[in-house]
């Protein structure tokens, strides 16, 4: 199990809002961002306005602060209650979702604060936006067995046709785009490259258990953040492993290296003085 020295150079946020009461998917966090920034307490300010990109890459997330200036660079990122939360050297960042905004939070232990509500670009069929979104999950997938479902390209091309879409059609268009998405959603949950929408908790309560701990990390303030980092994307893909198991067998010995992990990981929590 590797326990540290990942390099995790993809991130996450959203397209359409989705409702309170809908839990969050990878495809409403993943996309390019741009809104004007606000800098305050630094000895140099970056740029006013940016384009900030969040990426899935192999089941890992990350966000790209380059574009931002004021020397920020990419963050590996883990859950954090509702949204993310991203640690490296004396910067933190934190990410939330208000509305069809994601509210992004940088602080350095200078002082230096950047604050800003960033807008995806969308072609107003919250459906397509998804698919859009999953289609670049997809895109860094290494670890697909079959070819992509989906083509970048092409879904540039057919995003102007549901720009321009009216009516009734825009009603097909998102149930066509829904249909594909969940397609590309569940490919990429079986090879590891996505959480499972649709958890099967009956068959690995053990799994369940780990998904669980591994959420609780980000907690851990004295864990160093890129061993928590490491810990939570290898628990998360052992836990997804379950999801295509197709024996009692081979689920007993998922389900025991997941109550494993998960004691390891509880083991260096408190070490590090955390109880998760």
């Amino acid at each position: 199990m590797r326990r540290c020295g990942l390099v995790v150079v993809f991130a996450a946020l959203s397209a359409n809002a989705a409702p309170a009461t809908t839990q969050l998917s990878w495809a409403d966090w993943v996309g390019d961002w741009s809104g004007k920034l606000k800098w305050a307490g630094c000895t140099i300010d970056g740029e006013p306005k940016a384009t900030i990109s969040f990426d899935a890459t192999d089941g890992a997330l990350a966000v790209d602060l380059v574009p931002a200036g004021g020397a920020l660079g990419q963050l590996s990122l883990v859950e954090d209650g509702a949204g993310w939360l991203g640690k490296s050297g004396d910067v933190t960042v934190k990410l939330a979702r208000k509305g069809d905004a994601m509210d992004l939070a940088v602080e350095q232990e200078s002082g230096c604060t950047v604050h800003a509500s960033l807008k995806r670009p969308s072609v107003g069929i919250a459906e397509c936006d998804a698919l859009d979104s999953w289609a670049r999950i997809e895109e860094r997938c290494t670890k697909l067995a079959k070819p992509r479902l989906e083509n970048l390209a092409r879904l540039v091309r057919q995003r102007l046709e549901w720009t321009r879409a009216k009516g009734d059609a825009r009603t097909t268009l998102a149930t066509q785009c829904k249909a594909r998405a969940t397609k590309v959603e569940a490919e990429l949950a079986e090879a590891g490259c996505a959480p499972d929408a649709n958890p099967v908790i009956a068959r690995g309560p053990e799994c369940l258990a780990l998904r669980q701990t591994a959420a609780k990390l980000s907690r851990c303030g004295t864990l160093p953040f890129d061993l928590a980092t490491s810990l939570a994307h290898d628990a998360n893909q052992l836990a997804s492993s379950i999801d295509s198991v197709d024996s009692d067998t081979s689920l007993k010995v998922i389900e025991k290296q997941c109550k494993q992990m998960r004691s390891q990981i509880t083991e260096a929590a408190q070490q590090a003085g955390c109880s998760l």
